[in-house]
Formats: C-alpha cells, structure tokens, sequence
C-alpha cells in the first residue's frame, strides 16, 4: 500500500499544487521568524560579547574602584567602565541624545573598533559613533542634563567608532571618551562599574568570589558571562515581545493552511470515492486506505515543509539584506540559522498536513465499497452531526457575545477579547449552515444581474456546503482579523487622545520620584523655556482629617491651576477640600460638611466640596502651608497654543533638559509627545499587521483557486453537457468567476461585517462605550478590504475558468 500511495501522489501531482503552496507559505513564515529571531539574539549577544570581551568579572557599588581592586590576587587588568546620558550639540548635526562611553586605558579591556583617527589620549578629545556623521576634527558640546551641575564641555572629535551591525548603535549617538572627562561630564549622575580580567589563574566564578570578599557587603560582583547576559535582556525584551507577535500571526497563517488542506484533500478524495472503493473490493482494507491516504498527506507534508523551510531562510536573509541596506540599527547583517527553528517549522507543516487529512481520509472509508463504486451525488451532512455542530456553534456564539458584551460595559479587554475568540469559534462551527445560506441570497441577486450563467453560478456554489464553507472560512478569517485591527486601530487613534486628556489635563507634568519634593527654583526656570504659556505648582503633604484618619492632600493655587488645565477640574477655593465621590464616601462626607484638617503646622477648618472621579483631594496652596510644611510634588505645565507638534515636543524636551538639571530624579510626562508616539506606533503596527495577515489572506486565495480547480474536474461531463446545450467557452469561464465572486465576496463581507463589529468592541473594553467615536471607523478601508476580497476571488478563478472553457464537448462526455 505504501508504493500504492506514492503512486498515487505522483498520478494526482497537480492536484496538491494548492495544499504545497499553502504549507509553503506558512512553514515559511513560521521559520523566517525563527531565524529573524535567532538573527537578532545572535547579533546583540555577539555585540555585547564582544564589549565584554576579556572580562573575567564586572564589579559595582561602594567601594569599586580600578586602582583598588587591581590589587586583588589573580587579577590582570581593571578599567573604571563608565557611562551617562547626554546631549550633543554639533555644528553639523544639530542637537541629538544618546549615550557616553568610557574607554578602557589596557587594550585588553577595550571593545571599541577604532575606523578612523586615533584614542583620547585625555580630557577636551573624544570618539563619536560613525554613524553620526560628525567628521574626525570638529567641536561638539556634550552635556549631561543628569549632572547636579549641568555643565557643559567642549571636546574635539579624535576618531571615529563603527557601531554598525552592534546592539550599542540602538543607543542613538554614542560618543567615547576616557573614564576621567565621564566623570566630569556627568559626575554623580554617571553609571559606574569595574570590568576586571583576570590573569589565567582562577575561574571566573572564582575570580567574582575574590573580588566580592574584597568589597563591603553591599556591593555586586558577576562573572563577565552574567554580565554580558544581563546586558543582553535589556536589549531583547522588545525583540521577544515582537517575535512573540509574528509568532501569533503565524498562528493565524497555520490554521488558515490547516483548512485549505483539509478542503483539497476532502474534495480530493471524494473525486475518487469509487477508485478507493475498488481497492476495497479487491482486499484492502478501510485501515489499509487510511494509511494509504496518511502516507499521500505525509508526503506532500514533507516535501512542502521542506520547501517551506529553504524559502523562510531565504525570505530571513532578504529582510535581513534590507534591513542592513536601510540602515536599520537591529543587528541583523550576519544571518543566524538556527536548526531548532528548521525543525520546528518542518514539525509543524508535516503536523498540520496530517492532521488537516485525517477527517477526509476516515470520510472516505466510511461507505462500505459497493455503495461507493455507485455513481454518488454529495450528500448533506447527517441530521445528528448537523444538529450536534449547530448547538455547539450556537453555544458557542452565545458566549462569545455575551463575554463581549461583558467585556464591553465592564471595561475589561481580556472578557472582550475571550468573547472575540469564542465568537469566532461559533461562526466557524456555523459556517457550514450560514455561509450557504447567504450565498443562496446573494445568488439572487446575481440571478437577475447576470441571468442564466449567474444561477448556475449560484447553485454550482451551494452544491457542497462543506467545501464552500471551508473556502470561505478560510478567507473569512483572514479578513476578519485585518478589519478587526484596522478598525480597532482607527478607533484607538480617534479615541485615545481624549482618553489621555481626562488621565493627564496638562501639557506636560514634571513630577517627584522621591519624597523630598522639587526645588522652588524649577518652576521659573521652566517658565523662562520657550514655548511654555504658563506653569502651576502642586503642593504635597500628609494631613490628618479629624475623626476620620489620614489624608494625602495637595494644594494647589486655583488661578494658576486653572490657567495652565486643558480638561476642567474641580479646584478649590480659599477655604474648601474637594475630594471625589470616592473620597467622599471613603471619608463620609457630604458636600457643604464643615472639616477640620491637620498637619505638622496648624489645624484648619475648611468647607468640603466634591470634585470630578478620580481627582485628587485638593485645598488652597495658602490653607496647605498654614496646616503643613509641603513639598513641591509636580509641576503643571502648558505649552502655547500656537506650537506645531514639532515645536511642541522641542519645548518637551527642553523641559526635560532643565528637570534633570535641576531635579535629576524627576520624572517628565509630555501628552505631546506620548500622542505622537502612539500615533508612530499604531501606524507602524497598522503597516506590519497588514502584511502579516495578507499572508493568511493569500493562503486563502489559493484556496479558492484549488476548490475551483477541483470543482472543474469534478464537473467535467457537467460543463460539457453545458456546452453542448449551447452555452459558450465564455459562458463556461463567465459562470466559474461568477461561483468564484459569490464565494469570496460573501465571505468578506461577512469578515468586514465581523471586523467591524470586533473592533469597535475591543476599543470599547479599553476606554469605555461612551467614549467610541464611530465617526472614526475607516468605512472607505473597510469597503477596499471587501473589494479587494472579490477581485482576489476573480483572480483565483481565472486559470480554473480557462481550463474548462478550453475543453470540447464531445470530450468533456466522454471522460
């Protein structure tokens, strides 16, 4: 049986063309990103190795000084290893952040390449990145805002660093200077640690244990192994988040795949129903045919994963070509091929292929071989399999919109997004009774577009229930989810922004990370700043409300306060407390009650009021100081109304230039910028989403253009009585593009129509019902997406038609 079933996968070749290409594709997808994956962990490991190249171990805290610990017994060499945040101001390429590096004086501590120029021999001479564009012999101002001083220095560029291809390029512009000019760039601000190699005579684990019984307790010591590998998490968070989400995607294009397979080896084997029910006859076995058909779908696993595999190494390398031609800064030039990767991608392909043509292969030994061997029209699904699937697509719908709706109300996006998950389970369960329904419908429309050929276009497609669901589900999903996040997407951006204003009234808020407050001196200073219209202090302190426990209050000067507010709040007047509703109900209080507050002053008396949800207790600056002796807890800042975006976010950052001069613990929030931000990112995952799910998209459509293929075999005699009744090769094509339309079309709509109603529902569990502006759904996006969905369907038919127009009557009955 096993030659048997080779044989038959050489005879029936052709016909496995779409399952190939299905698998292909997702088996490629998945190891692409695999190997994109591993390309990006191998290229920041070997970066950061090599900057950690020679260290035996890295020290840190009270205590870890270079000259002290070169005493230490079995060590070579130390460097001091320094770095600090910093601005440069270059005649060249204006103002720019990034990173300052210390250089090490021993060359066997030193990881920097030097392209061109030579090392700072001392202070006033420095590296910068290559990739800058600042040329060896030019001035440039380095600053580091964090410094208690903030002063700046002017240094000359000695040389050039190639970053390119590294993790350290990530960092923006880096420049390298000696460990002495760090320390008075940035002095207590900078990061300080010593790099430590050893002369041969310990292990590094024993050289860390040496070193650390030298140092005060509290201090840390690791071997130049952990230390490149802590290094490398800070890097590789983002980079496994992102794998983690074209791995989801690549979910999406393996199921997709799973139902075009299952679909060509169903309509496959129903075409030789009575081929296999002669082997039957003749003394196979149903066993014996099932394993048959599992080494057929075990072959075209193999072959197609394999295939799929060499294209996801070629696909890797050719992003990984662009990326680096681009300039991107990932580390992605040297192409890491990981055979785990392989593997798992090949696994899953010949997995997925099996699995997808275990149900058609037990259906085809189902009938007992006489039955077969009589000519057979599909039959229906049986009434108990039909009932049992309709309840749990019913049941499962039920939950899923329920959960949604929960979801919804509730503001809780993990119910919404479980009820989108269950929904979609339920539609797909349905499929096979809905779809065939609405292509009914639709076929009368078309009926009366395109007259007789559009309904037998009509009938043709609602022949086979099963097979025209499973194409249709196929691009249903595919559609679906694009409409989902395109929708979801649209709405977020529309949405987010008033959302943001109701968490943060203000501009831009710089606030305390510690309890001892902000300096008095801050708050001038940033209102000299240009492009700041007004700024207002928010005062800190601990109260005690009498009879009722303690209070976290903030003062604030309500004409101040109210100046610099985008979104109105309630502030007090001289004389008042506002708390919100819940602080009114923690407290048991009422508006108008009369309360006495104190601090480490006074006692006061003050008329409560109530405020807006979520805002803070709030009372006159003037009553917080004669109760308490407050800090400066943040600072309200508004920029001026005529500022562009850009102008907006330069007087961003030149307020968080002067925080971290005057208070380097301070924490900046600009709405500004954030909205910009999450406008960048909603855009670039709206672009990779787009071609992700067009993967799974295209899958389908190969799909379509199968069952078309198997539809014009399977009606072979059908379509030369057709001809020979008089209807025309243009006829025959017209009718199979007016099947294929009916098929694709309904199932876009339907994934369009799901899509829309997911993702204004997804939108809602994050910021609420009320808040969903559905004049943001993108309905032009929306149409294109269906459009697009039945121009594709034309596309997949056109080989199928032309093949069955192109045959003879006279041919087509006799085969």
């Amino acid at each position: 049986m096993r030659e048997l079933a080779l044989a038959q996968a050489r005879a029936h070749a052709g016909r496995y063309v779409a399952s190939i290409l299905a698998v292909v594709i997702a088996v490629g997808y998945i190891v692409a990103t695999l190997t994109l994956n591993s390309t990006v962990d191998a290229g920041i490991n070997n970066s950061l190795a090599a900057q950690y190249q020679g260290t035996d171990a890295v020290a840190s805290g009270p205590g870890a000084t270079a000259a002290d610990l070169a005493r230490v017994p079995g060590v070579a060499a130390t460097t001091d290893d320094v770095s600090a945040y910093i601005r440069v101001d270059s005649a060249i390429d204006g103002k720019s952040y990034g990173d300052a590096i210390s250089i090490a004086d021993d060359s066997t501590l030193r990881w920097q390449q030097v392209s061109d120029g030579e090392l700072p021999t001392g202070l006033g001479e420095a590296l910068v990145s290559k990739d800058a564009d600042i040329p060896v012999g030019s001035e440039i101002i380095v600053t580091a805002p964090g410094a208690s001083d903030g002063a700046s220095t002017s240094v000359r560029v000695v040389g050039l660093v190639d970053l390119s291809g590294t993790a350290q390029r990530m960092r923006g512009t880096t420049v390298f200077a000696t460990p002495a000019q760090l320390f008075q760039w940035a002095g207590d601000a900078a990061e300080h640690e010593v790099r430590i190699a050893g002369d041969g005579s310990l292990s590094q684990q024993e050289l860390a244990t040496r070193v650390r019984a030298s140092l005060p307790a509290d201090s840390t010591v690791v071997t130049g192994a952990a230390a490149t590998k802590n290094a490398a998490g800070q890097y590789l968070g983002q980079a496994e988040l992102l794998s983690t989400i074209l791995l989801s995607f690549g979910a999406i294009a393996v199921v997709v795949a799973a139902l075009v397979i299952a679909n060509t080896f169903a309509v496959l084997l129903a075409a030789r129903t009575q081929e296999l029910a002669l082997l039957r006859c003749v003394g196979a076995t149903a066993s014996q045919v099932r394993r048959s058909i599992r080494t057929e779908a075990a072959a075209v696993g193999i072959i197609a994963s394999v295939l799929g595999a060499g294209v996801g190494i070629a696909l890797a390398w050719v992003v990984g070509r662009v990326a680096t031609a681009a300039d991107a800064p990932i580390p992605l030039s040297t192409l890491d091929v990981d055979s785990v990767s392989i593997g798992a991608g090949v696994a899953v392909g010949i997995v997925m292929t099996m699995v997808a043509a275990s149900a058609p292969g037990r259906a085809a030994t189902r009938l007992s071989p006489l039955a077969a061997l009589q000519p057979m029209e599909t039959k229906p699904e049986s009434a108990r399999m039909s009932f049992g699937r309709k309840v749990l697509g019913l049941g499962a719908l039920a939950a899923g919109v329920a959960a949604t709706v929960m979801g919804v109300f509730g503001q809780q996006v993990l119910v919404a997004t479980v009820g989108g998950l269950l929904s979609f389970l339920g539609i797909a369960l349905l499929s096979i009774t809905v779809v065939p329904a609405l292509i009914s419908r639709a076929g009368i429309v078309l009926a009366r577009l395109a007259g007789p050929v559009g309904e037998l276009a009509a009938g043709n497609a609602g022949r086979n229930p099963r097979r025209t669901s499973a194409t249709a589900t196929a691009l249903l999903i595919g559609v679906a989810l694009t409409s989902t996040l395109v929708v979801g997407i649209a709405t977020v951006k529309s949405t987010a922004p008033a959302a943001m204003d109701e968490q943060f009234p203000v501009d831009v808020m710089v606030s305390s990370t510690g309890n001892e407050g902000l300096p008095p001196e801050l708050g001038p200073r940033i209102e000299g700043t240009a492009g700041v219209a007004g700024v207002s202090g928010l005062e800190r302190a601990g109260l005690v409300l009498d009879g009722r426990g303690e209070l976290d209050a903030f003062g604030v000067s309500g004409s101040a306060a109210q100046s610099v507010l985008r979104t109105p709040i309630t502030l007090p007047a001289p004389g008042q407390l506002v708390l919100s509703p819940a602080g009114l109900r923690d407290y048991d209080l009422s508006p108008g009650d009369t309360v006495t507050v104190r601090g480490d002053r006074d006692a006061v008396t003050l008329t409560v009021a109530e405020g807006l949800d979520g805002q803070p207790a709030l009372l006159d600056h003037t009553d917080m100081s004669s109760a308490a002796s407050p800090v400066i807890d943040a600072f309200w800042i508004r920029l001026s109304d005529g500022n562009s975006d850009e102008q907006s976010l330069t007087a961003t950052d030149q307020v968080t230039e002067v925080a971290r001069e005057l208070a380097p613990g301070s924490d900046v929030q600009g709405m500004i910028a954030m909205r910009s931000a999450i406008d960048s990112v909603l855009d670039t995952m709206l672009m990779v989403v787009a071609g992700l799910l067009s993967v799974a998209v295209l899958i389908a459509l190969i799909g379509v253009g199968n069952t078309m293929a198997l539809s014009v075999l399977e009606r072979s005699r059908e379509s030369g009585l057709l001809r020979a009744l008089g209807l025309t090769r243009k006829g025959v094509r017209a009718m199979l593009i007016w099947e294929a339309v009916l098929v694709t079309g309904v199932a876009s709509v339907m994934g369009v129509v799901f899509g829309l109603i997911f993702g204004a529902a997804g939108t809602a569990s994050v910021f609420g019902y009320d808040d969903v502006a559905l004049s943001a759904i993108p309905w032009l996006q929306l149409f294109a997406i269906a459009a697009i969905g039945g121009v594709c369907g034309v596309i997949a038919a056109l080989l199928p038609a032309r093949r069955a127009g192109a045959a003879s009557p006279v041919a087509a009955l006799s085969s």
